[in-house]
């Protein structure tokens, strides 16, 4: 019958704030990596999915336990992102869970048949209090360089031990979980890639249209001004016929970068097309983008260039957004705002006035 012998305690630097009665593991030597790891995932805090779920429901089953956890150990508290047996209950302290001390050995299940037996658990809250545990085993959740990210674990109110069935069916739901979070990782990535400018690293026609219909909504609920700037990189063309497009492409990725910089982090820059750029202001009045629009004028005007000073005209627009209205009306506004800048010299800002 398979199991894994209790560790004797881990030393070295345990975590802070342990809960009373409660003995913490160690820090694993690859702590900093290994956060770096989850937070890369992006799952911590993130609703219920079915996909963990089921995993879970089929732990317990398999493995005749009244309680399956996912948990992720974060830097002080384990979090469960599936949950049967526990209910009501959505992260713990890490200084009293069971699986900080699982994710120390990554190679194998720890099996701890008696709680009340094992030094490590034997004071732990969970067990003395309400929750009752007196058997635990985890199977580290390793991402594939290696990293322990936390447990799928089974737990029960009785002393036990796992059968070789029920081990083996641990360690390969375990494996299980791990392929769905890399499943997730990379829905994620390849999400982001599409809304992503590949040249530039700005946010692209695609994204910028999800978000302006969701700003749209949201500031027609809210019955406040949406501002949008429409930016033209003056004279762009000649400048790739004397540079090269390569060297239009370095400077066409330095304006993004420039214009971003006076922007407040609520707003929104996305490359429209070609040497055009859009910028989603919530929350602005006309006069908020115009000195937006100046903000992000002159920090080109002002930029050092490495081949050629460019400069940029831009378009500002303001409206109270209605309900049944279409939000392109914006962009349609920035643009004619835009064409009259250019007309007028360029290098400058103009505010929507008039369609004529």
């Amino acid at each position: 019958m398979p199991s894994v012998t209790p560790v004797p305690l881990e030393t070295g630097a345990a975590v802070p704030g342990a809960a009373r009665g409660a003995v913490p593991a160690a820090l694993p030597p690859n702590e900093p990596a290994r956060l770096a790891a989850l937070s890369r995932y992006g799952v911590l805090d993130t609703p219920a999915e079915q996909a963990f779920d089921d995993i879970t429901n089929i732990a317990a089953a398999l493995c005749n336990a009244p309680i399956a956890l996912i948990s992720l150990i974060d830097k002080d508290r384990q979090w469960f992102k599936s949950n049967v047996g526990m209910a009501g209950t959505a992260e713990t302290e890490r200084s009293v869970a069971f699986c900080a001390h699982a994710i120390l050995q990554p190679d194998g299940i720890l099996e701890v048949p008696d709680a009340l037996d094992d030094p490590r658990f034997a004071t732990n809250p969970l067990v003395l209090g309400e929750s009752n545990i007196r058997f635990y085993a985890g199977a580290p959740l390793v991402s594939p360089d290696g990293l322990p990210l936390g447990t799928l674990c089974v737990m029960d109110r009785v002393p036990r031990h796992l059968s070789e069935r029920e081990h083996n069916a641990l360690a390969s739901l375990a494996r299980q979980v791990v392929a769905q979070l890399e499943l997730r990782h990379l829905v994620a990535d390849l999400s982001l890639q599409s809304t992503t400018d590949v040249l530039t690293g700005a946010w692209n026609r695609r994204a910028f249209d999800q978000r302006l219909a969701a700003e749209w909504n949201r500031h027609t609920r809210a019955q406040s001004p949406l501002g949008l700037l429409m930016i033209d990189v003056d004279h762009f063309k000649q400048f790739n016929d004397r540079h090269g497009h390569q060297a239009g492409d370095v400077a066409l990725a330095q304006v993004v970068r420039v214009a971003q910089q006076p922007l407040r982090s609520i707003d929104f820059l996305a490359r429209f097309g070609g040497e055009e750029l859009v910028v989603i202001l919530p929350d602005a009045e006309l006069s908020g983008a115009m000195e937006a629009a100046e903000r992000v004028r002159a920090a080109v005007e002002n930029a050092q260039w490495p081949v050629d000073r460019l400069t940029v005209s831009v378009g500002a627009t303001s409206e109270r957004p209605a309900a049944g209205g279409d939000p392109h009306s914006l962009v349609a506004r920035a643009d004619r705002a835009l064409y009259q800048a250019k007309a007028s010299g360029r290098n400058r800002v103009q505010a929507f006035e008039r369609w004529i």
